[in-house]
């Protein structure tokens, strides 16, 4: 009898001590890496994102930005946090892109996909003032002039970085790429006339294309964005070229489900309240939802589309 109440017992403790992680979290704030400097395109969603979810998850949710190394220093952090929602990490386009380029720590198979956010287009943006008026003077300059035309980007091994490697190999010219800890930085270089032209996602400078200061050149999207309509797509313009950026939030692998559930639906919640809607709209980002699922489907082919792209470029 004593033997069976002790079993009774047991089995009883295990059923409330498992569900106890997803009752219990969170306990206190979530954080957020951003491998990348303050002011870029993925600290400005997600901080605009953080801002709205922490309503919803119940605890505030802290951007930690930790640029360095083309984005590894932040995501070797991020695989190597304790798998328990309280350290999570940007999942950027370029988590699948770095480590086909150098050897790193960790791939994005060492993290467990939660929500994406954004999709968007690349661009290159140049001075209001720059010598090259439209997208045909400035490649044909730099096809006169290989090198001589610098571009900037927001890390060596990123996703806009690549996408300026891929796009010169389309449009058959030479650049020369200036790396810098992030999109923020490398905006500030182009408005100080540092750089000739810089490639970027949205929200990266639109401000200050919608003051005059700078203007966008090319614009690596399929259709016009909706907030510059008179803006060409490099396809309008003879190049057959587009390529973006993918912006979600992964966690360490080995997260527990109910966590990565209840993460999930807060982040989703902020997602679609009209306050980051509203947020989202005038820094002209492009929202994209994609659950853990299919989310862990879009980084696994990008990974394999970025490896075979890498080996392209450096043929």
């Amino acid at each position: 009898m004593m033997k069976r109440f002790f079993t009774i017992l047991f089995v009883l403790s295990l059923i409330m001590v498992m569900p106890i992680h997803a009752v219990g979290f969170p306990t206190k704030e979530v954080q957020v890496i951003i491998p990348w400097a303050a002011g870029g395109a993925t600290d400005l969603i997600f901080r605009a994102l953080a801002a709205t979810t922490g309503k919803y998850l119940g605890k505030a949710v802290v951007i930690v930005n930790r640029p360095g190394g083309g984005s590894a220093v932040g995501y070797t952090e991020g695989a190597k946090a304790k798998p328990d929602g309280y350290m999570l990490t940007s999942g950027v386009t370029p988590l699948t892109i770095l480590p086909h380029q150098v050897t790193t720590a960790y791939t994005y198979k060492d993290f467990d996909p939660i929500i994406n956010v954004v999709s968007d287009p690349s661009m290159f943006l140049i001075r209001a003032d720059a010598p090259w008026k439209t997208l045909k003077e400035f490649l044909d300059f730099a096809k006169k002039n290989p090198e001589m035309i610098t571009v900037g980007n927001s890390g060596a091994g990123g996703g806009v970085h690549l996408v300026a490697l891929a796009f010169e190999k389309a449009a058959g010219v030479k650049f020369n790429h200036i790396p810098f800890s992030g999109g923020g930085p490398s905006v500030t270089a182009i408005l100080g006339g540092h750089i000739n032209a810089v490639s970027v996602s949205p929200p990266e400078g639109i401000s200050h294309v919608q003051a005059g200061k700078l203007k966008i050149l090319a614009l690596f999207a399929e259709k016009r964005l909706e907030m510059f309509p008179n803006v060409l797509t490099v396809k309008e313009q003879g190049i057959d070229f587009a390529m973006g950026m993918w912006r979600g939030l992964v966690t360490p692998k080995g997260t527990p489900p109910d966590v990565i559930k209840k993460l999930h639906d807060a982040f989703k919640q902020g997602m679609d309240d009209p306050v980051f809607k509203k947020n989202a709209m005038d820094m002209a980002v492009n929202l994209s939802y994609l659950g853990p699922e299919a989310f862990g489907k879009l980084m696994a082919r990008e990974d394999e589309f970025f490896g075979k792209l890498i080996k392209e470029i450096k043929k």
